[in-house]
């Protein structure tokens, strides 16, 4: 057996591959991404050269990573709910997963993961039964492995080159969209056509600047040249003519030579066009809002961007809240656990915070206003900016207040300080 058909069958499981599956393999082993059509090899790292792919990918890790992580209890009885400050992965998932990154780190690495490459996956540490760790993989050292049972297992390389296979308790896995429920489509792949194009086009806008921002032309000169003269007649007006520096000089030429520009092409004046084409597209793949990362500039298309970050919150970012909370509930808890009502929650309430004005509003709501009674006490809302109870201990602060008096409504519903008048005794019998 050669030594590519055993890595293949290592690679996917199978004896039979296509020639897509080989182009993935080869990508794999010698990390130079997939071939795109238009030129350059596209891979985990290379795609985040273009700078639309970077800067969809940080809208997605930034939602995630920077909204607390907080494991919860659901109180017994109630329909109300505390943070569970006394189990074991409450301060690894709101802190830090290990000794040497936060937990907004983690986070960010790991969904960057899922969004660019094949899932995000870290090593579970258990010692005696109780997660005491959570140690970041690298995507490209994990390689997933179903069993014949449909169970998983996960094949993981360490730095120094030997591997192992682990069981799937021992991994936390959270995958991208799958098509068979154990691997995760890789976006750098299926979008690899848009990505190189893009790096195509930018790596020729970056050339054409640097040889003077401008179509290139044709120096002649009326004899033959041997080959040394052509290098020295080359490089002379690379010299004096060519680069940033020298555009718009005037090219001073003797001997009967004449320089001949060539006039730009129909396709070359669509560049800047294709290049917005080209963002589009890639957003279309991450599922952002081209206006969340600042496409399109002008000001009119702005008009409807307060509906279009609640599209945002909605439709890109809640779907990858999800998508972590599941994975962590699933893998990361117990089932008896999750039978006594803990479970992990990503508090997204802070993207609804908007502005002081818009939250003051919201508040006085909460607390009761134009006729209407509130559903929020007070420490309810000093709570929602991470302040302390107004009167910890006592009364007045745990009471929701009447929206025209401000008394602390009573267990009778009526409010206190403003108590309904006592009815009139009735007329005395003659």
């Amino acid at each position: 057996m050669t030594i590519f058909g055993s890595l293949a069958r290592e690679f996917k499981g199978s004896d039979g591959l296509t020639w897509g599956q080989i182009n993935e393999l080869w990508a794999g082993l010698l990390g130079g991404g997939y071939v795109s059509k238009s030129g350059p090899a596209v891979g985990w790292l290379s795609a985040l050269r273009c700078s639309t792919m970077l800067a969809c990918t940080r809208r997605i890790t930034d939602a995630v990573a920077t909204v607390p992580c907080k494991v919860k209890r659901g109180i017994p009885g109630t329909n109300r709910v505390q943070d569970a400050t006394d189990h074991s992965l409450y301060n690894l998932l709101a802190t830090a997963p290990n000794e040497w990154m936060d937990s907004l780190q983690f986070r960010e690495t790991l969904i960057a993961h899922c969004v660019v490459a094949k899932g995000g996956f870290a090593f579970i540490n258990r010692v005696r039964g109780k997660i005491v760790e959570l140690i970041l993989l690298g995507a490209g050292d994990v390689q997933v492995k179903p069993q014949p049972d449909r169970s998983i297992k996960y094949r993981v390389t360490a730095p120094d080159g030997t591997s192992e296979l682990l069981d799937q308790s021992m991994i936390f896995h959270v995958r991208g969209l799958s098509w068979d429920g154990y691997h995760a489509l890789e976006a750098v792949q299926l979008a690899r056509e848009a990505l190189g194009l893009s790096l195509a086009i930018e790596q020729t806008h970056a050339m054409l600047h640097a040889h003077g921002a401008r179509p290139s032309g044709i120096v002649s000169v009326p004899k033959n040249l041997d080959e040394k003269e052509l290098i020295r007649l080359a490089a002379w007006v690379r010299k004096h003519y060519g680069g940033l520096d020298n555009v718009s000089r005037v090219m001073v030429l003797d001997g009967d030579a004449k320089f001949t520009p060539f006039d730009m092409k129909g396709v070359d004046a669509q560049h800047i066009e294709l290049r917005k084409f080209e963002v589009e597209e890639i957003c279309r793949f991450t599922g952002v809002m081209p206006m969340v990362i600042g496409f399109p500039a002008d000001m009119a298309a702005r008009a409807a961007v307060e509906s279009i970050m609640s599209m945002h919150l909605a439709h890109t970012v809640r779907p990858w809240h999800r998508r972590f909370e599941y994975a962590a509930n699933r893998q990361l808890l117990t089932r008896q656990e999750l039978d006594d009502g803990l479970y992990v929650k990503l508090v997204d309430g802070e993207f609804l915070r908007a502005t002081a004005k818009d939250r003051a509003e919201y508040n006085k709501a909460a607390l009761g206003g134009n006729g209407n009674p509130g559903w929020a006490s007070i420490d309810d809302v000093r709570g929602w900016d991470d302040m302390d109870c107004y009167v910890p201990g006592t009364d007045p602060g745990s009471h929701i207040y009447a929206p025209l008096n401000s008394g602390p409504i009573g267990s009778d519903g009526v409010p206190r300080g403003n108590a309904a008048p006592a009815p009139a005794p009735p007329p005395a019998k003659a």
